[in-house]
């Protein structure tokens, strides 16, 4: 009797663990989705899936007879519906686990917001929140994702991984994951920013081989600046210029380069070894005030004038110069939101908020208001470590 119901407690615990694959799912039946659009279609939503297809990507199959992705796109009242309603045209259940990028189409933006789509995303239990978010700029999602790209075989990827680069290597570009968005659209005090993509070039070849069987492209993706979001909604655009100074404030900068003018018509290149920003604010007489400091180690990477680049003199003359551009840079970054868009999205209000709480509940449901009139205070620290394999320019020393 006692080795029957040791046997029954036995099976008991361990027919649980004997389920097997209960979820499984067979590669043979799924799309596997890797880049996501969402455009306005009427009072609908029209989503683009592209889709990798097998065969053009298999290195055993030989490949090369299609493109390595296609697309689909179905229009339902909300973002699941369309995405289920493409099982009509496509043959197999599109797997969302993979998503690489979302693209926001301009329009949809601007008119409908973003909070729906991302917050059905962060939902689905398959969907994993570490994809890149971009807006079309003065196009549509789904063209976006039907341009083929050369390097990289699938055009999800290829947005992917440059916008990676770029924001490591270029300060006017930076990333923002899903779950960052998400983040900061419901925390008080900052406004999102998305970093645009733009189509440059012939449309009509964008989608098909043509496209990238030549050495120049006729069309390809550029980044192009920062959007900026007053809760969920598009509202305005931040040029080259401002989306850098924004990065800095931010703290977004890894490594860049930049350059001043120097002599009759020649420059000086700057290479941004490391750079690091501190915000803080304190609250000076009932008021509260900004303090933004950046610290900058920089490298001479060219020299198209006859400058003293080995005289510390002259280095130090260069300090003071980077120092005052990046000032003037985020200066009028920070003076442009103002003026054009009165909305934080700097995060001065998360700011304000850890220095005294209790003041900036007081302030939060005005708080673009005051942040049109915040007192922001500037510190630049640059030092130059470098100056390359040479001293001294020898452009002087050139014979005619």
């Amino acid at each position: 009797m006692n080795k029957c119901i040791r046997l029954v407690l036995s099976l008991a615990v361990l027919l649980p663990l004997l389920t097997g694959c209960w979820d499984r799912k067979e590669l043979n039946d799924l799309g596997i989705m890797l880049g996501l659009g969402v455009d306005k279609d009427g009072d609908q939503v029209r989503v683009s899936a592209q889709v990798v297809v097998p065969n053009e990507v298999s290195s055993k199959s030989g490949g090369g007879k299609g493109t390595p992705v296609t697309q689909y796109q179905a229009t339902a009242a909300t973002l699941f519906e369309a995405i289920q309603k493409l099982t009509e045209t496509s043959p197999r259940r599109i797997f969302m686990a993979h998503i690489r990028i979302l693209v926001f189409g301009e329009e949809y933006a601007r008119k409908d917001g973003i909070y729906d789509v991302m917050e059905a995303l962060m939902r689905e239990p398959s969907v994993r929140p570490d994809y890149y978010v971009m807006v079309a700029r003065k196009t549509t999602a789904s063209k976006v994702l039907d341009l083929l790209t050369p390097l990289e075989n699938i055009p999800a990827e290829k947005l992917f991984t440059s916008l990676d680069v770029s924001a490591k290597t270029w300060a006017p570009t930076t990333t923002v994951t899903g779950d960052q968005l998400v983040d900061y659209m419901l925390t008080p005090g900052i406004q999102p920013v998305i970093t645009g993509v733009e189509i440059v070039g012939n449309q009509k070849l964008s989608g098909s081989k043509d496209n990238i069987s030549s050495i120049i492209s006729p069309a390809s993706l550029h980044t192009t600046g920062l959007s900026l979001f007053r809760k969920d909604k598009l509202i305005g655009w931040l040029t080259e210029e401002e989306s850098k100074g924004y990065n800095y404030i931010r703290d977004n900068v890894v490594s860049t380069v930049s350059h001043l003018p120097c002599g009759k018509g020649g420059a000086v290149t700057f290479k941004a070894l490391r750079t690091s920003t501190k915000r803080k604010a304190k609250i000076v007489d009932g008021k509260p005030v900004i303090y933004i400091k950046l610290e900058n180690v920089s490298s001479i990477a060219a020299v198209e004038c006859g400058i003293k680049i080995g005289s510390m003199e002259t280095l130090r003359k260069l300090e003071e110069e980077s120092e005052e551009r990046l000032i003037e840079l985020m200066q009028n970054s920070v003076n442009s939101v103002r003026r054009k868009y009165h909305a934080d999205i700097f995060g001065f209000g998360q700011e304000v908020y850890h220095a005294d709480p209790k003041l900036f509940k007081k302030m939060e449901d005005d708080w673009n208001k005051y942040f049109d009139n915040l007192d922001v205070k500037y510190e630049a620290n640059v030092q130059i470590k470098r100056t390359g394999t040479l001293d001294n320019s020898f452009k002087n020393d050139m014979k005619e």
